[in-house]
């Protein structure tokens, strides 16, 4: 954003703490403080006290800011469902341990080299269009 979009502010990395409370806190003193706010990246843990916070939000302001987050546990789903979560940037579960799996049995395979491997596993992007509630 910062790179090919420069007229938008982009705020530093506040942190939770992988908190629910501490999320709520942060996103109330945002909103406050930021009249402009316009889209909240939840990189960590604390969504469920993200969305407490949207919530208590009027429902034209509500729709102003976007909130785009990276699990797809139950309070993501919900917010999903609400609308109050434009999009949830995932890595697939169930791929993800037979991933790791298979490349840890080839490297016990290979004893006699010291190779790296790398798997790239693409994330999913869910909408409130593509989950069931």
């Amino acid at each position: 954003m910062r790179d090919y979009a420069p007229e938008f502010h982009v705020s530093e990395t506040l942190l939770t703490h992988e908190t629910p409370n501490n999320a709520y806190a942060v996103v109330r003193r945002l909103i406050a403080e930021e009249p402009e706010l316009r889209g909240i990246f939840v990189n960590g843990g604390g969504i469920s006290g993200v969305l407490r916070a949207m919530r208590e939000l009027a429902a034209e302001q509500q729709c102003k800011i976007r909130v785009v987050c990276r699990d797809i546990g139950p309070e993501t789903r919900k917010g999903l469902s609400e609308g109050l979560i434009t999009a949830s940037l995932c890595h697939p579960v169930d791929r993800m341990p037979e991933e790791l799996i298979d490349v840890m049995l080839r490297m016990i395979e290979r004893t006699d080299t010291r190779l790296i491997e790398q798997r790239i596993v693409p994330f999913e992007i869910l909408t409130p269009e593509s989950i069931w509630t």
